[in-house]
């Protein structure tokens, strides 16, 4: 929770973690234009670098009794979290298995929590973030209205399918991320005055 006057901490979550993605380049303009927007701790949370198991717990997770280290770990995380961007590819129509577990494995800890949807892919992902709509809908957590789908066209991609400019990609989306930041600041503030009354 924002205790008052505390900087809040902002996690852009990258949604992929396969060999060969190019969402970890559009993650990290992204945090770095989050950090320029905001009044906030901006940490970045690879979800390549969290490796976080299979969701295997032996109790549902909206019960809150985690069994495995892992689990404890990433709910401490996702806990200490006032906001969240999430950056996620869009495949065949969804968002990344490794995303969807990453939502899975715990609950209470997103609930109430302000997010931000940035999706990416040939169609800039509008099918993912649809779906992570009602995903965090059931978690509770406070979606914005604005979602930012980052298109990716052919020319900015090499022989070796990976973006030239990851920067000049999601800059074309500029207007629509500082819009999107603008309402996760609302939804921040809003989180303070309610904890401070």
């Amino acid at each position: 929770m924002i205790e008052d006057q505390a900087v809040p901490t902002i996690g852009v979550i990258v949604g992929t973690t396969r060999s060969g993605r190019v969402g970890r380049g559009i993650a990290d303009r992204v945090a770095a234009l989050v950090d320029d927007a905001s009044q906030a701790d901006v940490r970045l949370l690879d979800l390549k670098e969290v490796a976080l198991p299979w969701l295997d717990e032996p109790r549902p997770p909206a019960d809150g009794d985690y069994q495995r280290e892992a689990t404890r770990a990433w709910a401490e995380v996702v806990a200490g979290l006032d906001a969240v961007v999430i950056v996620s590819s869009q495949y065949n129509g969804g968002y990344p298995a490794p995303l969807k577990n990453a939502l899975d494995t715990v609950y209470a800890e997103w609930n109430g929590k302000p997010v931000l949807l940035v999706t990416y892919g040939m169609h800039g992902g509008g099918l993912a973030a649809e779906q992570l709509r009602t995903v965090f809908r059931v978690l509770r957590a406070d979606v914005t209205e604005e979602a930012v789908a980052i298109t990716i066209a052919r020319e900015d991609r090499d022989e070796g399918w990976q973006l030239h400019a990851p920067s000049e990609v999601v800059d074309r989306h500029r207007a629509e991320l500082v819009r999107g930041l603008e309402e996760l600041q609302g939804k921040l503030e809003a989180a303070r005055a309610r904890v401070a009354s």
